[in-house]
């Protein structure tokens, strides 16, 4: 691909490797470096790698510190949106060897819309129903006010169906119905078995929903919208 082959150029130039591109959450263990040390890395070359996505043509500079102040960078480390956006092997149901990294786009005032793929910060009860939380990947289903049924694997919103042409993995167990309330969201892993989401914690109020994914930038054959 010719756009991979000048991004490899790119990077040879500006001395950056993508393989060291990730999310604070995933490094917050590092040691070797303080915590805004590793914020300002990761956030930088991933900054570099969307100015070049999106500015091949445009003033760099200007919409580089356009793209500073409304992205952040986070890496895929859980098989829950598989196969849309891939954990690394050995971790379980990763079906590649590198782990997708992305770039998101934090909310101004735009109202989320159904089918986003959101990172959020999880209510309380997903630690103790999950046994973890934090900042999560999931697919927003859905709205405030709606009812979520899922049954014999399929998604139905207010009694009409859902098309999810992403879904490639199904849940099988019991069906069961949710209530959005006001001012929240029920969200979902495309890889419903395996994901740990609304179904069993709840909703997520909009005001834990950091915005929705815009890119993937890593590894270079996946570069684009997931």
């Amino acid at each position: 691909m010719e756009h991979v082959a000048e991004f490899r150029a790119i990077l040879s130039r500006s001395g950056a490797d993508p393989r060291t591109f990730t999310s604070v959450e995933i490094r917050e263990h590092d040691a070797a470096r303080t915590p805004d040390q590793q914020h300002g890395r990761w956030r930088r070359r991933a900054l570099f790698v969307v100015a070049w996505i999106v500015l091949t043509n445009v003033g760099g500079a200007v919409m580089l510190t356009v793209v500073e102040h409304t992205t952040k960078a986070y890496a895929i480390p859980s098989s829950a949106m598989e196969p849309t956006l891939h954990c690394a092997r050995p971790a379980p149901g990763c079906e590649a060897g590198t782990m997708d990294r992305v770039l998101v786009l934090r909310f101004p005032s735009r109202t989320p819309k159904r089918g986003d793929i959101v990172v959020f910060k999880t209510p309380p009860a997903a630690l103790s129903k999950c046994g973890a939380g934090g900042t999560f990947t999931k697919r927003l289903v859905g709205l405030p006010g709606e009812t979520v049924t899922e049954r014999n694997g399929l998604i139905s919103i207010d009694g009409k169906p859902l098309q999810e042409p992403y879904v490639e993995h199904r849940y099988e167990g019991p069906s069961a119905s949710w209530h959005v309330p006001a001012g929240a969201y029920f969200v979902l892993g495309d890889n419903r078995p395996q994901s740990c989401d609304s179904r069993v914690w709840g909703t997520v109020p909009r005001g834990n929903i950091v915005g929705p994914i815009v890119a993937r930038y890593w590894p270079l054959d996946r570069i684009g919208s997931p």
